[in-house]
């Protein structure tokens, strides 16, 4: 929690606070110009805001000036100070303020959200507390906006960080993110058909081309057909000399398969030797001893007389295959050729090849424009889908929103009214809300409102302070008043407000002003800064 301010300028040099409420008290008769707002500014500038620091009466008035502060967390301090006019550093201090190390405010309020030990994802610490620290100069304690940080901050923006403040976006941040992806690529897919890299056609274009395509298929298959059934758009005597040579060169590769397989049978039997065994006699006698060498020998020379006349035989019988094979090799060649010139005749390649090249040239054309239809109609699709998945949801986690808080809302309103009188409402709609009591405008109930809205948020959520300004409370009736004090002093939370004419509430109320007093300001040097210049 917030533990003491200290200033040098202060009229009250060191200002400390206390859990719960913590009051700023001007005047019973409500004198103007005495610093309640300032202090509040300063509260703000200590949790990371830059408001004050921007006040240009204060810098002209005051000069530059140090704000030193503490916090306390697990009953352990911590000092810091910030110079108002280089407010983008905050420095670390010893518990004398003594500087010791800087860091930036980015830097600082993220230290501050470990403390408090909120960490909520999609959501900075000042976008949480600066909302609800609602004081003059912040433009942000409008009664019917009581999400806006500033008057003109968007609709959505403000609906979403009160949801990301209970917890309730990330099933909305996956599905935002999609529908984010199908949007960019809708666009990126709509620009390249603005440049003209991708076709562009309507629904009636897209049925006109399917129509067609059916139509340039059915001739292509019918053309391809025809070309099976033997060149069709030739003339008569182009087909009919066609098919002749097809015959013949048919006939010839068969019967040179023959003379090829002959010869290989030829070569293989030229190849083949009968044994030769005479010089292996003499090894044969050291085993048969008996046996008839002469008569072995006679028969070798007969086998070997046989194998020369075989020979020659074979050699002849493969002069003729080989001369043979050549001759059916080059009837072949001359067939193919023939077949080659009558196929490449000018009338096929005009009348075939040509009407071909074109059907497929206006079927791929069709195809492309009915494609780049069909990828489109997807994409939007998709970004259809992905937009209505993210409706739904974020309408069901705002539903849930505002049931909490209405029913809390109801709850406090109760307490401070009983039940006689109606509970402020917000409503959810389409990146927008509403805030408003039924049945009453008064402008004391549209304060009440907004008061009790942010008890609401206070107790349910991780939000560590409220801060309301006296322009927040003093148009609130008496009797509301020391209920709501009652309500701030109970919540577990510090809250720090600025109030005046206290002796003008009811005995309690007073009591509890002056009791949870912090500060004390009035006229004639009793200002924060021990001066005027209002």
């Amino acid at each position: 929690m917030l533990d003491e301010i200290i200033c040098e300028k202060f009229k009250e040099k060191r200002i400390k606070f206390h859990d719960g409420l913590n009051t700023i008290l001007g005047t019973n008769t409500g004198d103007n110009s005495i610093g309640k707002s300032s202090f509040l500014l300063i509260v703000d500038f200590v949790f990371g805001g830059n408001t004050y620091a921007h006040a240009n009466d204060i810098i002209k008035n005051i000069g530059e000036h140090e704000i030193c502060f503490s916090f306390k967390f697990n009953n352990e301090s911590f000092f810091f100070s910030r110079e108002v006019i280089n407010h983008h550093k905050v420095w670390q201090c010893n518990e004398k303020y003594e500087k010791q190390n800087s860091m930036n405010t980015e830097e600082f309020c993220d230290w501050l959200d470990k403390q408090y030990k909120i960490q909520l994802p999609y959501l900075t610490f000042r976008n949480i507390v600066s909302r609800y620290i609602r004081v003059y100069g912040k433009d942000n304690a409008n009664e019917k906006l009581p999400l806006h940080s500033v008057s003109n901050e968007k609709m959505k923006d403000a609906c979403y960080a009160l949801l990301k403040l209970f917890d309730n976006y990330m099933p909305i941040h996956s599905l935002a993110q999609q529908a984010n992806k199908s949007n960019e690529e809708l666009k990126a897919y709509q620009k390249a058909q603005t440049f003209n890299f991708i076709s562009n056609i309507g629904k009636r274009d897209f049925s006109k081309n399917e129509k067609e395509l059916e139509r340039l298929n059915d001739e292509l298959e019918e053309l391809a057909k025809d070309v099976e059934r033997g060149f069709a758009d030739l003339d008569a005597e182009i087909s009919e000399e066609a098919i002749r040579i097809k015959k013949l060169l048919s006939r010839t590769r068969r019967l040179r398969s023959g003379v090829k397989s002959r010869l290989e049978t030829i070569k293989e039997n030229a190849e083949y030797k009968f044994s030769v065994t005479t010089s292996d006699f003499q090894n044969l006698l050291a085993y048969f001893p008996d046996a008839n060498v002469r008569k072995i020998e006679d028969i070798e020379g007969f086998h070997n007389k046989i194998s020369s006349v075989f020979k020659e035989e074979l050699s002849l019988e493969r002069r003729k295959l080989e001369k043979e094979l050549g001759d059916y090799n080059n009837l072949v060649n001359e067939y193919e050729k023939q077949l080659e010139e009558l196929i490449q005749n000018p009338k096929l390649s005009k009348t075939v090849l040509s009407r071909h090249s074109e059907l497929l040239r206006q079927i791929n054309h069709l195809q492309k424009e009915n494609k780049a239809y069909v990828e489109l109609s997807r994409l939007k699709t998709i970004k259809k889908e992905d937009e209505e998945r993210l409706s739904s949801v974020r309408q069901k986690q705002f539903a849930v929103l505002a049931n909490e808080l209405n029913t809390k809302m109801k709850a406090i309103n109760q307490f401070i009214y009983g039940e006689n009188y109606n509970s402020p409402v917000i409503d959810f709609s389409e990146n927008s809300y509403s805030f408003f009591t039924p049945d009453d405008t008064g402008t004391g109930i549209a304060y009440k409102g907004l008061v009790v809205f942010d008890l609401a948020v206070l107790e349910l959520t991780k939000l560590p302070i409220v801060v309301h300004d006296s322009i927040v409370l003093k148009q609130i009736s008496d009797i509301a008043i020391e209920k709501i004090l009652e309500l701030y002093d109970n919540s577990g939370k510090q809250v720090i407000i600025a109030l005046d004419k206290q002796n003008s509430y009811t005995e309690k109320a007073n009591k509890i002003l002056n009791t949870k007093s912090v500060l004390h300001l009035a006229p004639n040097g009793d200002e924060l800064f021990g001066r005027s210049w209002g």
